[in-house]
């Protein structure tokens, strides 16, 4: 549980997730909470199948948009604007390109 936590902080998934949800999951590893509650196994299972889900897809995002950064890069590079190598390390930019060009989220579908 712990090294789900830890991989969903470094993907960002861990902050989509809301206050109570946030603290169902701190409190079960802080308490030494015994499994006995259905309600509380599904909670958490429910909660572990979202951080999953939404980390692929930021992921997914992410590398996308890391391609597509570097080729725009280098097509405004090619025209002139040297200062377009910067957009090649720029993860915001690379979030963007890859949320709103993909086949998924976006409109415009590649």
């Amino acid at each position: 549980m712990k090294r789900a936590i830890v991989a969903s902080k470094r993907r960002g998934a861990w902050f989509w997730l809301d206050r109570k949800e946030k603290s169902i999951v701190y409190l079960s590893l802080k308490l030494d909470v015994k499994f006995e509650s259905l309600e509380l196994l599904r909670a958490l299972a429910s909660i572990l199948k979202k951080l999953e889900q939404r980390g692929e897809t930021l992921y997914a995002w992410l590398r996308r948009g890391s391609e597509l950064a570097w080729a725009f890069s280098e097509f405004a590079v090619s025209c002139g604007n040297k200062d377009a190598v910067s957009w090649r390390n720029d993860r915001s930019y690379a979030l963007y390109l890859g949320r709103i060009l993909s086949s998924k989220g976006g409109t415009f579908g590649t």
